[in-house]
């Protein structure tokens, strides 16, 4: 088997049924970390790989605009005539992405999506583990300018719609404001819900207007003071990078710490974990990756990591994946939240927010992501990734930006490279394509 078709799209999805007119106010929301940002679309890349043998796979991230527009010709010359059950040549791929300053972690999922369909099986079962279902929670995406009316009508709406838990987000430095903030939900939704809070320090964006960026003692005292709250966890109350920090404010609160959604690389997580960071790891396999290997070979390591150090461990920690890309990035979340067993689950982040939903997120994956009748998501069983493009969908709102094959990959060189040139880095193609045909399919394990 060998990929013989690579397909980049950029798409645009508005919050509503049709796109606006250009005059038009579209509808919109305000993410809580791009200050000053309005959303109105769901923009982002999607990468469809075929093989000669049928098989397709499929993967998405996140696009502000055309930054990722010349991106196809790279995956034609990287990925081309290769076999993707070689998951160790692939990962090497991604990691030589990183080397020219592109981390493409992302495109690893189009790989995993055609090796559980070469062995007709889901990709939680080819990652070892047990499917089922899942319990996801409302997860909001604005502050709401810590209007305490607003964050009991989202609790109250999360509780009248059957979720378990919600999470909130803040962004200020009025440590009083946001303490009420999150208060006014607790008492709104009683002790049974779970409730969570995103201060989105993690990865500050000062594109419009600036982040309030909090510093050990401040996120030390906000933590403190949601004590009382019985929180599920306070999420990114410091920049990623910092280890030492949200160690030292693990110590020093008893409400629990998650992050790590926009950490890169197993050695990241790793360190994160020597240093006890974090209670609760968020990684997202969209956003991961890309220096050593694919979001998902390392999503997939930190999960094992997690289990084997639970096993001598007083306080468990716990894994609950990021989710907030497209509806494809939810769908590995479900894919890998299904190598969990069963009763170590966490709740699943459901992105709610005023007009992103569903509707918008999911709009290109046929069915959705459903919940049943008691609140429950279930993770696909169908090979693969267990999602299906509407390809209608992505050709409404999408442009197909690349369409390469092996033929228009060979002219392409010949284009840049002259003939002789092209001849002799063809014949060293064909050596390597020749290794990479012969391996076999086995999991990914560090440093990859």
């Amino acid at each position: 088997m060998k990929i013989d078709r690579i397909e980049l799209y950029y798409v645009k999805i508005p919050l509503e049924e049709n796109k606006p007119g250009f005059f038009a106010q579209p509808a919109y929301f305000n993410p809580s970390w791009i200050p000053g940002f309005r959303q109105s679309e769901v923009r982002f890349y999607l990468l469809k790989l075929g093989t000669n043998t049928g098989l397709e796979g499929v993967a998405a991230t996140v696009g502000m605009g055309p930054e990722r527009s010349c991106l196809g010709s790279m995956l034609g010359n990287y990925l081309m005539g290769l076999n993707p059950l070689d998951i160790r040549l692939m990962n090497q791929r991604i990691q030589e992405f990183s080397y020219i300053g592109m981390r493409n972690g992302w495109i690893d999922a189009a790989i995993w999506d055609i090796i559980g369909k070469s062995r007709n099986e889901p990709l939680w079962k080819t990652l070892g583990g047990t499917g089922g279902y899942v319990y996801p929670y409302m997860s909001t995406g604005a502050n709401h300018g810590h209007d305490q009316k607003q964050s009991r009508a989202l609790s109250k709406n999360a509780q009248d719609e059957g979720y378990k838990g919600i999470k909130l987000r803040v962004k200020g430095e009025d440590l009083n404001e946001m303490t009420d903030y999150v208060g006014a939900a607790r008492d709104q939704m009683g002790s049974e819900m779970k409730l969570m809070v995103d201060a989105n320090q993690g990865w500050p964006v000062d594109l419009i207007d600036e982040t309030p960026k909090w510093d050990l003692a401040f996120a030390t005292k906000f933590a403190q003071a949601l004590e009382p709250h019985n929180m599920y966890w306070l999420e990114e109350p410091l920049n990623r990078g910092n280890f030492e920090g949200l160690a030292e404010l693990r110590k020093n609160t008893t409400t629990p710490i998650a992050g790590g959604e926009l950490n890169s690389s197993w050695r990241d997580f790793k360190t994160l974990l020597d240093m006890g960071s974090l209670d609760i790891y968020q990684p997202d396999a969209v956003m991961a990756g890309g220096t050593y290997a694919g979001g998902i070979s390392t999503v997939y390591w930190l999960i094992q990591e997690i289990q084997k150090r639970n096993k001598s461990a007083e306080d468990k920690l716990k894994f609950c994946p990021h989710t907030w890309t497209t509806g494809l990035g939810f769908a590995i979340a479900l894919q890998l939240v299904g190598v969990i067993p069963q009763e170590e689950r966490s709740l699943l982040e459901y992105p709610l927010e005023g007009s992103w939903t569903a509707n918008a997120w999911a709009r290109f994956i046929k069915g959705g992501f459903p919940r049943d009748s008691a609140g429950r998501i279930k993770i696909p069983e169908t090979p693969g990734l267990g999602i299906e493009i509407d390809w209608d969908v992505i050709g409404k709102f999408g442009k197909r930006i690349y369409n390469g094959t092996s033929t228009t990959v060979s002219i392409s060189a010949l284009k840049d490279r002259g003939l002789k040139q092209a001849m002799y880095l063809k014949g060293k193609k064909q050596e390597q394509f020749k290794r990479s045909a012969e391996a076999d399919f086995s999991l990914p394990e560090p440093p990859f």
